[in-house]
């Protein structure tokens, strides 16, 4: 018996450390490879961990680094680097990066090289409640309320996420976000903005058809006669916004998203334009500009690539306002202008 009871002791002094040790591992675990027991929120609580982990394609721990980067004087001028870490083998730091900030209103069509060409990017819009904004591959946005404009224009919180990022979490998180900025800043919606729960898949590309390029009878090809060898990447649809690109030829874009186009009217430097077939226009330049059609503020673009632009003045090269206005044309005609 004695023997027995001293076997039992000594089994349970050597199941203890091991439990413990136990316990501190898996505790060290959760604490190093996972968000149990972490912070809620990050970035000075604009951004939720929970949120965030959906994003990153793997899991780890969220952080956000050095915290809010602030800019003084306007409440939605912010920078903040979230990330995710993991002790296990074989594991990556990943990077998320949001920020706020004030853009001209027709940034998204703009090919300024920082914004994903709007042909390849999914759209989203819910109305009065749901938030308007677009993801392109691991880049997205969201506009904040009308409220937030001011005379610099329209405020939209920006991301970057790592690359294979679900879009659909990703247009979450940012909602999100928008969300969280506006009520910061005194500028919310009644209710909170609802974010997609599905988006557009990124159309493929097709072989351009010289009398109905993107799929607008009457719209010729963007360049020299013959070379319409070229590829074209097709939205779906029309309304409320539509892009097509022509490869290295041209970017056509139209949109009747009501918050969009507030935005593009409320931005600096929008101003009376030349009249565009035959319409009446303002905007910021002769190929970026608000119509009338039927009673609804149309915004219509036209971006010109790298080999439209070695093809200026070569004969059969047609003019870019020639093309503009029939863009403008054929687009007013789908529409019901």
């Amino acid at each position: 018996m004695a023997d027995g009871s001293g076997r039992a002791a000594l089994g349970r002094k050597v199941v203890a450390p091991v439990l413990a040790i136990g316990a501190l591992a898996v505790g060290a675990h959760l604490w190093l490879n996972t968000d149990l027991l972490g912070r809620d929120e990050v970035c000075g609580g604009l951004v939720s961990t929970d949120s965030a982990s959906a994003v990153f394609p793997s899991s780890g721990r969220v952080s956000d680094r050095d915290g809010l980067d602030a800019r003084p004087g306007d409440p939605l001028a912010f920078t903040c680097i979230v990330e995710t870490s993991s002790f296990l083998p074989g594991s990556d730091t990943a990077h998320i990066r949001v920020s706020g900030g004030r853009e001209r209103g027709d940034f998204p069509f703009t090919d300024d090289g920082r914004w994903p060409n709007p042909a390849t990017v999914s759209f989203f819009s819910g109305g009065a409640t749901g938030a308007t904004g677009a993801v392109g591959q691991d880049h997205g946005w969201v506009l904040l309320p009308g409220t937030c404009t001011t005379q610099d224009g329209p405020a939209i919180v920006e991301g970057y996420a790592p690359e294979g990022s679900d879009p659909v979490r990703l247009a979450r998180l940012l909602t999100e976000v928008a969300d969280k900025a506006a009520e910061r800043a005194g500028c919310p919606t009644e209710g909170a903005l609802a974010a997609p729960a599905a988006l557009t898949p990124s159309p493929d590309s097709r072989p351009v058809e010289d009398a109905a390029v993107c799929g607008l009878r009457g719209l010729t090809f963007p360049g020299p006669e013959g070379r319409t060898e070229a590829k074209e990447t097709v939205g779906d649809g029309i309304r409320p916004t539509w892009a097509c690109e022509v490869a290295g030829y041209a970017t056509y874009a139209v949109t009747q998203e009501p918050s969009i186009v507030a935005g593009i009217r409320s931005s600096p430097r929008f101003k009376e334009q030349p009249r565009v077939a035959g319409r009446q226009v303002s905007g910021f330049d002769p190929q970026h500009v608000v119509a009338d059609c039927a009673g609804v503020p149309t915004y219509f673009s036209m971006e010109f690539g790298r080999s439209y632009l070695d093809a200026v003045g070569a004969p059969g090269t047609p003019r870019m306002q020639d093309l503009f206005d029939q863009f403008v044309a054929a687009a007013g005609k789908r529409l019901g202008c």
